[in-house]
């Protein structure tokens, strides 16, 4: 299962970058923060499976953050190139501390 979640990770990786190099409409800031976006989410969703939780926590955690990590790279490769009021970069990042709130929390349940 943990290497099923590194490999599909980098493959969506591969696959956004070539589209990226494919494509002239979607520009090299927009794939390399969505390279980002997704490292990011896999690197949580991989995670997840390391902690010591109750499996439903463990399953619920991992729907979370495969929804929200496909809405994060889904915001910064639609934002546009201007990085003020940028309304894409502002969801982006909220989602991104969305999801460190909730790791933060786990991190804190589990001390106790």
């Amino acid at each position: 299962m943990r290497n099923l979640i590194l490999i599909i990770g980098t493959l969506c990786v591969v696959l956004n970058t070539l589209i990226g190099l494919i494509l002239s409409d979607y520009t090299t800031l927009n794939f390399l923060m969505a390279n980002l976006s997704l490292i990011l989410s896999t690197g949580i969703i991989y995670w997840v499976t390391f902690t010591k939780m109750v499996i439903g926590f463990k399953i619920g955690l991992t729907g979370l953050f495969v929804f929200t990590g496909i809405v994060r790279c889904l915001c910064v490769a639609l934002m546009s190139s201007a990085w003020e009021n940028n309304a894409y970069i502002i969801a982006a990042v909220s989602i991104l501390f969305f999801e460190l709130v909730c790791v933060a929390g786990v991190l804190f349940a589990d001390k106790k």
